[in-house]
């Protein structure tokens, strides 16, 4: 055999590998891109979900200052009421300690004397 014929087909040999390996590698970077262009249809799909939460967070915050607001005010007239009615009822129990003290002791009444003035009232005694 011939040198240069040996030399030929190893020649082709390695080629035809070369070729096999060339279109699996194609084929796998084939694979790659569409895996990149899904991966980054995902990326701008969480970073548009990201911008949402984001956004009902900050509503979420507003609300809750709002709210915290609003309930700090009600508690605040709700302790200026309680002090008020303090006062009143306290100012109240003052006057009904003068008021009992004011009045004149009152004999206790009997029963039958009672019992004669309701009699009266209806029209029953004259």
């Amino acid at each position: 055999m011939d040198t240069g014929l040996v030399i030929d087909v190893v020649v082709i040999a390695m080629l035809g590998a070369t070729i096999f390996y060339a279109l699996r590698l194609e084929r796998r970077l084939a694979n790659m891109r569409t895996a990149q262009s899904s991966l980054a249809d995902v990326i701008r799909e969480l970073n548009s979900s990201a911008a949402r939460a984001e956004a009902g967070i900050h509503g979420l915050k507003s609300a809750a200052i709002s709210s915290g607001q609003m309930l700090d005010d009600k508690i605040k007239r709700a302790r200026a009421l309680n002090d008020e009615l303090a006062l009143l009822l306290e100012s109240g129990e003052r006057l009904g300690q003068r008021l009992e003290s004011a009045r004149p002791q009152a004999a206790p009444r009997t029963p039958a004397r009672v019992g004669g003035e309701a009699l009266r009232a209806l029209g029953g005694l004259r």
